[in-house]
This record gives C-alpha cells, structure tokens and sequence, in this order.
C-alpha cells in the first residue's frame, strides 16, 4: 500500500523538500552583532556629597586650597571626582585665587582640576590691584602651581585688559605667558 501511494504521488515529494528548506530559512533568525557593554562598576560613584566643603593642608599646617560646590561624585575606577559648580580658593604667598565654573574634575597624584564651562578667575595680590580671568576651560595644577588654558581668555584689571587664544600661569609668582593671537589695552590711570 505504501508502495503504491508513492508511486502515485512521486513528484510531490521533491516539493515538500524545498518547503521545508524554505521554512528553515525564513524561521532562522538573522546574526545579532552584540554591542560591546559598559561594565556598571566602572560608571559607578563610590560616594557623593551634596553642598561640599573640602580643605587641603600644607606640611607645616597652613592651608593649601579650598574646594566647594554643589554635588561631588567620586569613582574609583579611576579615581576622579566629578564636581558640579565648584568653587575653588587658593592661599599663596603674596595673594590668593578664587576660581569658580560650571562643573569641574579632580583628579589625584598629583592633584589637577579640570575647570569647564564659564570659569571666572580673581587674583588678588598684596600688592596689586584685582585680576579677573576669563575663559571656557582651566586646569589648575596645585602641585606645580600652575594654570594653563588652550581656549580664547580674557584678563581685566582696574586699567587695562588682554585677550589671547590659551595661557599657562605660575600660581606663587604671577608670571604670565600667553600663547597666541593677543591683543591689549592700556588706560592711564588718573591722579
């Protein structure tokens, strides 16, 4: 009996083959690329403070800096801190530096913070008048002691002003070097 069904519907059975080939194909799914993932520990802050205030000591217990802002994140995957309106207080002998921004990053060993976004920066000197220094982007090296931009600045004092495209500054003695494109002003001051 099954000899004679076959025989009957031969050509039937090359075109049930290629129909199930063709379902196999259609019902295999397509090759998935799977995207490199973020490891979550890596992108996690191990701790974070809101209203901040931290102090930094010299050796001989004098203080080196002042750092405050709204909200602190530290990770430790690579040890930097991410800070959101930092202000920053520099004691130096001479004078001090007050420096604040939008958002900022410390890193440590040795300590360099990354300033971004609208920084504004004051010098005061005993023995000069005030500085205003601003820029988009500042790294302050407290190691060092100096400040340095690649971005467009712009230095305002009671009687003249400078702009230039970048800077690097020594904190301790105030020396200056500005890297391009500089233009000033001078007014004579009256008596």
């Amino acid at each position: 009996m099954l000899t004679r069904i076959l025989s009957r519907y031969w050509f039937l059975l090359p075109i049930l083959v290629l129909v199930v080939i063709a379902l196999d194909r259609i019902e295999t799914p397509a090759t998935v690329e799977i995207e490199e993932t973020i490891n979550m520990r890596d992108t996690r802050s191990d701790y974070y403070m809101a209203d901040f205030k931290s102090r930094k000591f010299r050796s001989d217990g004098t203080l080196e800096y002042t750092i405050q802002g709204n909200t602190l994140a530290h990770y430790p995957q690579n040890d930097r801190s991410e800070i959101i309106a930092p202000k920053m207080h520099l004691n130096r002998s001479g004078g001090t530096w007050d420096i604040s921004s939008s958002s900022g990053r410390f890193d440590t060993n040795p300590d360099l913070f990354t300033l971004r976004g609208d920084v504004i920066m004051h010098r005061r000197r005993d023995d000069s008048e005030l500085i205003t220094i601003k820029t988009e982007a500042l790294t302050v090296e407290t190691e060092s002691n100096r400040v340095s931009t690649t971005e467009p600045i712009e230095i305002v004092s009671a009687h003249w002003a400078l702009k230039a495209i970048g800077m690097t500054s020594a904190i301790d003695d105030g020396t200056l070097s500005l890297l391009s494109q500089v233009s000033a002003r001078y007014e004579v001051p009256r008596e």
